[in-house]
C-alpha cells in the first residue's frame, strides 16, 4: 500500500528541516510567486469585466496597468541583490522527491532481499533517464539525488517534524546509483538500498556531509553559477525533446517566455526557466552556500 500522506507534506518538511540544518538557498522560495505568476497577469479596459469584478466604472478604468516587461526588469533588478547579498554558492542539489509503498505482505517482489516489512518506489523510465543525464552532464557541479521517507503513515511524519529528524530518516539515493533499475526498496533511512530488477545493495550516506564537503570545479560568481546552470538545463531538456514528453512539455511551456531570453533579463529568464523545469519534472533546485561571503 502507498504511504499515507501527501509527498507534498513530506517536501514541506523536509525543505524546512533542510533550511535550519544546513546553509542552503532556495532559488525558487521568494521570487516563485512572481515569477509563476508572470504568465496570468492582464490587462484590460473593459468596463463590463471591471464592473463583474465590484469596480463600477462607467468608461474606462483610471489606472493604466504595469507592462510586463517593466515587472521583468523589477525582478531582474531584486533578484541580481539578492544573490550577490548572500554567501558564495557552491554546487547546484537537484531533489527528486518520492512517496514510498509500504509493503507488508510476503507477496511482495522483493520480499526475500529483506524477509520483512519493507518500503519501495518505483523510477519511471523517462523521468529517471533525465535526471541521470543531468547527472552525468554536470559532474561536480551538480548532485541528482532521490529522497524518500522510511516512514508509514502522516502521524510518524509528524513526530519526526516535531522532532527534526526527517532529514535522518529518508533514504537518498543518487540517480546514477539506479541506473539499470526500476524499482529501490528499504527497511529504514541510514541503511543500505537494495535496487531491483536485477538486485543490487547500495550503501547508505550522510545527506549534511555530502552537501558541506562537495565543491564545484571552479569558483563562479553566484549569478553566473545561476546563469550557466539554467542555460545547461535548458539544453539538456531540448535534448530530451526528441525522446519523450518532459522535454516536449518543457519546450512548449518556455515558448510562452521567448520575450524575456535577453541579456538584460539574464537572471530572471535563469530564474523562470528552473521554475518550469520544476513545474515540468518536480525536481527540487536548491544550492548549497559556502561559509565565505561572496565577493
Amino acid at each position: 500500500m502507498d504511504a499515507r500522506y501527501e509527498e507534498k507534506t513530506f517536501e514541506s518538511y523536509f525543505n524546512n528541516e533542510l533550511d535550519r540544518k544546513a546553509s542552503i538557498y532556495f532559488p525558487l522560495g521568494q521570487v516563485q510567486e512572481g515569477v509563476v505568476g508572470l504568465d496570468s497577469a492582464a490587462h484590460s479596459k473593459n468596463w463590463r469585466l471591471w464592473r463583474k469584478l465590484g469596480y463600477p466604472f462607467r468608461l474606462s478604468p483610471p489606472f493604466s496597468g504595469v507592462e510586463l516587461k517593466d515587472i521583468a526588469n523589477e525582478m531582474e533588478h531584486y533578484l541580481g541583490k539578492e544573490v550577490h547579498n548572500i554567501p558564495a554558492m557552491k554546487v547546484n542539489l537537484l531533489f527528486q522527491y518520492k512517496r514510498p509503498q509500504f509493503i507488508t505482505m510476503s507477496s511482495g517482489a522483493e520480499w526475500q532481499l529483506w524477509n520483512r516489512k519493507y518500503f519501495r518506489y518505483s523510477l519511471y523510465a523517462e523521468q529517471h533517464a533525465l535526471l541521470s543525464h543531468i547527472e552525468a552532464t554536470f559532474g561536480q557541479d551538480a548532485v541528482v539525488l532521490y529522497a524518500a521517507p522510511a516512514v508509514e503513515d502522516v502521524s510518524d511524519l509528524v513526530k519526526l517534524k516535531k522532532a527534526r529528524t526527517i532529514i535522518d530518516n529518508t533514504n537518498y539515493r543518487r540517480a546514477s546509483e539506479l541506473n539499470g533499475h526500476h524499482r529501490n526498496t528499504y527497511i529504514k533511512a541510514g541503511t543500505y538500498s537494495q535496487a531491483c530488477s536485477e538486485p543490487e545493495r547500495i550503501e547508505n550516506f550522510s545527506l549534511i556531509e555530502l552537501i558541506e564537503n562537495t565543491e564545484p570545479k571552479a569558483q563562479r560568481d553566484n549569478g553566473q553559477l545561476l546563469i550557466e546552470f539554467a542555460k545547461r538545463i535548458n539544453l539538456s531538456m531540448l535534448e530530451a525533446k526528441g525522446i519523450g514528453y518532459l522535454g516536449t512539455a518543457f519546450v512548449e511551456r518556455m515558448s510562452q517566455f521567448k520575450e524575456y531570453e535577453l541579456e538584460r533579463f539574464s537572471l530572471f529568464f535563469a530564474i523562470l526557466t528552473m521554475s518550469v523545469f520544476r513545474e515540468v519534472t518536480g525536481c527540487q533546485w536548491i544550492i548549497p552556500l559556502s561559509s565565505s561571503p561572496n565577493a
